[in-house]
C-alpha cells in the first residue's frame, strides 16, 4: 500500500542514468526534464517522434530501437514508463522495481509510480513546483500559470539578495543572528515594494538593515 503523503524533494541527478520507455509526446516531455537535470537518458521504443529523434541526432539521447526488455535497464537509477500500452508499462515498472530503480508512470497504470513529476516554473535559481498528487493534473497546470507570474516578480529580487546573503554570512557569526536579520530585512514593507516592482527601494531597506547589523555587531 502506498504511503498517504509523498515526500517532497529536489534531487541533484548529474551523471545518473535513466531509461524512458516510449517515444511519443509524453516521453519527450520527461526526456527534456531529465536532460535539464544532467541525467544520461536512454529511450526504448520501436518508433520515436520527431522531438526525440532530433535529440538522438544531436547526440544528447541514446535510442534503443526495439521493444522493451528488462535487460535494457542495467545500471539505470530511474525508469519512466510512457508507452500507450499498459501491459508494456506494467512490465517495465515491475522490472525496474526488481532492479532497485525508481519508477515514474507517465501513462497507465499510474498506481505503480514511485514518484510523480510536479508542474514547475523555473527562472534562474528560483523554482516553483505544484502537485495535486495525481488527483487533478489539470489544476496543477492552472496553478502553474499563476506561478509564472510570481516567478517574474521574485526571480529578479532573488538575484539582488544573493550577494547580500553572502555578505551577511561573513558579518554575522551565528545562525540565530542571521535569522533575526532576515526577519527584519524581508519585512512586509520590503516585500510589498518587491510586489510593486520597486526593487531599488526594497534593496535600500535591506541595505539599511545590513548597516544596523554591522553597528550592533
Amino acid at each position: 500500500m502506498k504511503a498517504k503523503n509523498p515526500y517532497p524533494a529536489l534531487l541533484w541527478l548529474q551523471g545518473k542514468r535513466a531509461c524512458v520507455v516510449g517515444g511519443g509526446h509524453v516521453a519527450l516531455h520527461r526526456v527534456e526534464g531529465l536532460l535539464d537535470a544532467g541525467v544520461e537518458v536512454c529511450v526504448v521504443a520501436p518508433e520515436i517522434g520527431e522531438g526525440i529523434k532530433k535529440l538522438v541526432e544531436e547526440g544528447r539521447v541514446q535510442w534503443e530501437h526495439k521493444r522493451f526488455s528488462a535487460a535494457l535497464l542495467q545500471g539505470v537509477s530511474f525508469v519512466v514508463c510512457a508507452t500507450d500500452d499498459p501491459d508494456v508499462n506494467r512490465q517495465a515498472a515491475w522490472a525496474a522495481k526488481a532492479m532497485g530503480a525508481l519508477v515514474n508512470m507517465a501513462a497507465p497504470p499510474l498506481e505503480l509510480s514511485d514518484f510523480t513529476v510536479p508542474a514547475t516554473v523555473r527562472r534562474g535559481d528560483l523554482l516553483f513546483s505544484v502537485s495535486t498528487g495525481g488527483a487533478c493534473p489539470e489544476l496543477s497546470r492552472r496553478l502553474r500559470g499563476e506561478l509564472e507570474y510570481l516567478s517574474g516578480v521574485y526571480a529578479p529580487w532573488l538575484e539582488r539578495l544573493v550577494p547580500i546573503r553572502a555578505e551577511m554570512k561573513e558579518k554575522l557569526g551565528s545562525s540565530e543572528e542571521r535569522k533575526a536579520f532576515w526577519r527584519e530585512a524581508l519585512s512586509e514593507e520590503t516585500m510589498a515594494l518587491v510586489c510593486e516592482g520597486k526593487l531599488d527601494k526594497a534593496e535600500e531597506l535591506v541595505r539599511n538593515a545590513v548597516g544596523r547589523s554591522r553597528t550592533e555587531s
